[in-house]
């Protein structure tokens, strides 16, 4: 994997993965527990770059670009704002997808076969993110659903901790 940003970007980032946040929980999210009345609590499903608006996101991995709204369901706009997805076909990551969320503008369209390190769009604040530091939300799901048991709560999603991929993957800590 590559990191999603050009050299010379200033970021930083920590891991929240898994960190709480609000809103419903859909059936491939992380949960966090459950409310007293027995609602599921969301959790946070990527890690959050901190970066300036504008600046360059770059594929991570070569494959192509899908339309979240097809895969994820249902698939949340509001939540997410403008997002490149990419499928990977390389040979070490085949199926595997990266999702680079909150974008200002896109640089590509679904079906389009992207290469490692091409430009997708422009990091931004779209979706929830309107009202937060401008950050790039990175996710990464497998091509199989995981179990995984998080407080009490049986889940069977696609989204994985994509923090120990970015931080081998980020120039400042090879």
């Amino acid at each position: 994997m590559r990191f999603p940003l050009p050299a010379g970007a200033r970021y930083s980032y920590v891991n929240d993965f898994l960190a709480p946040r609000v809103g419903v929980v859909y059936p491939y999210e992380h949960v966090r527990g459950r409310a007293a009345d027995g609602t599921l609590l969301r959790a946070h499903d990527g890690v959050d770059v901190y970066v300036a608006t504008g600046t360059p996101v770059l594929a991570p991995f070569s494959g192509t670009i899908v339309d979240p709204a097809t895969r994820w369901k249902p698939w949340d706009r509001s939540r997410y704002g403008l997002v490149a997805v990419v499928v990977s076909d390389e040979a070490m990551s085949r199926g595997y997808a990266v999702l680079l969320v909150h974008l200002s503008r896109l640089a590509v369209r679904p079906g389009q076969h992207v290469l490692r390190g091409q430009r997708l769009g422009l990091t931004g604040r779209t979706g929830n993110a309107a009202e937060t530091p401008a950050h790039l939300h990175v996710e990464l799901r497998a091509p199989f659903l995981l179990v995984v048991r998080e407080r009490g709560v049986l889940r069977r999603i696609d989204a994985f901790d994509p923090y120990p991929s970015l931080a081998a993957a980020d120039p400042r800590h090879g």
